[in-house]
């Protein structure tokens, strides 16, 4: 059996810990670029299926009868993120950002 020295195990830790964090130093250097692609696109099939639309004005009131007016992202409570942005965060859309005047079935009031 090999014995492993106590350097070794910290040479495989030091390396393992930098490859576990090299996708995310990747992102970093991506400024808005990176932004831009994780921009929700409303043709993939999770948007389609909650009809999202990146402006409320698209709605399809038809297949979708609980839209009012004054419904956005930037109201509801499911939105993450500065709130006054043009893109923000959505819970339903995990590493997707949504449009400040966009919509979607899943829209509930936010509290306060």
């Amino acid at each position: 059996m090999k014995t492993v020295s106590r350097r070794d195990v910290f040479k495989l830790a030091g390396a393992g810990s930098l490859a576990l964090l090299l996708p995310a130093l990747t992102r970093v250097g991506g400024g808005q670029a990176w932004a831009d692609d994780n921009i929700l696109d409303p043709e993939s099939p999770q948007a389609k299926a909650l009809g999202y639309v990146h402006h409320y004005d698209e709605v399809d009131a038809e297949r979708f009868p609980r839209y009012e007016a004054g419904q956005i992202c930037a109201n509801c409570q499911l939105a993450q993120g500065d709130l006054s942005a043009d893109w923000m965060g959505c819970s339903i859309f995990p590493g997707k950002l949504v449009a400040h005047d966009g919509w979607c079935n899943a829209w509930v009031l936010r509290a306060g």
